[in-house]
């Protein structure tokens, strides 16, 4: 009983985690050779307006592209990069995907002839799940290249507008925490 208690420990203690922290994968990508010091203003340029589909109705409303609107504003603005409708130097945009994935997890449960027979469980079980994709992408005005593109990636449970909200701000957050430039003090 000794030697199970701490496997049983560390199983809780990742479990809690996991069920705490919604894994997210994060991508930031600057073309090479662009200089980003040298932008400090943006405009949005305007999503266009999709069909419902596999999307999901709750990405389709005006709230959510605030919250994601916002949250990006909140981030350049840590970087001295601040809204302009005027002659900006960045033109912005992002979109987002959903789509059903499956993840396959070990079944650990067996019955009793397969466990003599092999002395392990060997079913793998499909798990589908909803997985959420925001990109977002900075394009020179001037030129209209490319210059870094940010990406966050992340599983999609039921949750209410709220803790939405909560995840879009999150996302963004770290998407600009691999942003090759440093923030202004203060800012």
């Amino acid at each position: 009983m000794k030697r199970i208690l701490p496997f049983f420990l560390l199983a809780m203690v990742l479990w809690l985690a996991q069920g705490c922290a919604p894994a997210t994968q994060i991508y930031s990508e600057p073309e090479p050779g662009v200089n980003l010091y040298k932008y400090s203003t943006f405009k949005w340029l305007d999503n266009p307006t999709i069909a419902r589909g596999n999307s999901g109705p709750e990405w389709l409303n005006k709230a959510t592209e605030d919250d994601i609107r916002g949250a990006v504003e909140q981030q350049l603005r840590r970087y001295g990069i601040n809204l302009c409708e005027d002659n900006p130097d960045l033109m912005l945009h992002y979109h987002v995907v959903i789509k059903n994935e499956v993840f396959y997890i070990r079944d650990w449960w067996c019955d009793e002839e397969s466990w003599r027979k092999y002395g392990h469980c060997n079913r793998v079980k499909p798990v589908q799940y909803r997985e959420g994709t925001l990109i977002i992408d900075m394009i020179d005005a001037k030129t209209g290249d490319q210059v870094w593109r940010g990406v966050a990636t992340g599983a999609l449970e039921n949750m209410t507008p709220e803790e939405a909200e909560v995840r879009i701000y999150r996302a963004v957050r770290m998407i600009f925490e691999k942003f090759p430039q440093t923030t202004i003090p203060g800012a």
